[in-house]
């Protein structure tokens, strides 16, 4: 399948969730692929409210976080607080919790995410804090890393890779 058809098709099936709007598919598209390609999440999956006409997208940021939910806005679109607590009424479950993330994006393409929790939410102890940096930093190393060598991993997985004889240990 080639990556026009896959955008086609991602579209498509977010036209039949419900939404009517063009501008909205876009918007959801291009942050499902930021969540999915950039960010590496898991469990991504777009859905559709439609009591309040909205495309948005759930997914975990690691395998054992909780399903964090990802609103698409254009950049020159006008937010207030009414807008946020109906986004937080309609969309937040007791699985996700009372926090939101507003994905803005730029006719480029360029998305830019905030947080907003509804109420008070502890503070993790510090360290908690430290040991969630760590993983976040060796996260980001090793997707630069892949990113890096991506286009070498995936021609050695189309062509089969190579592999040196030096490399090799016979057993016997």
């Amino acid at each position: 399948m080639h990556i026009i058809d896959i955008e086609a098709k991602i579209k498509e099936d977010m036209k039949a969730l419900g939404c009517e709007s063009d501008m909205k598919i876009t918007l959801a598209y291009h942050l499902y692929i930021h969540l999915v390609d950039e960010k590496l999440m898991y469990d991504t999956e777009y859905c559709y409210n439609k009591d309040i006409d909205t495309l948005y997208i759930v997914a975990r940021p690691s395998k054992n976080e909780k399903i964090n939910i990802y609103v698409p806005i254009p950049t020159y679109d006008d937010i207030n607080l009414e807008f946020i607590n109906k986004i937080q009424e309609n969309l937040c479950t007791v699985e996700t919790g009372p926090s939101i993330n507003l994905a803005f994006i730029e006719g480029d393409s360029t998305t830019v995410i905030y947080t907003f929790t509804k109420g008070l939410v502890e503070r993790p102890p510090p360290e908690k804090i430290t040991e969630q940096r760590k993983k976040e930093e060796r996260r980001s190393f090793i997707n630069n890393e892949l990113r890096k060598y991506r286009n070498d991993i995936m021609n050695d997985a189309l062509n089969g890779g190579f592999v040196d004889d030096d490399d090799c240990q016979v057993l016997d």
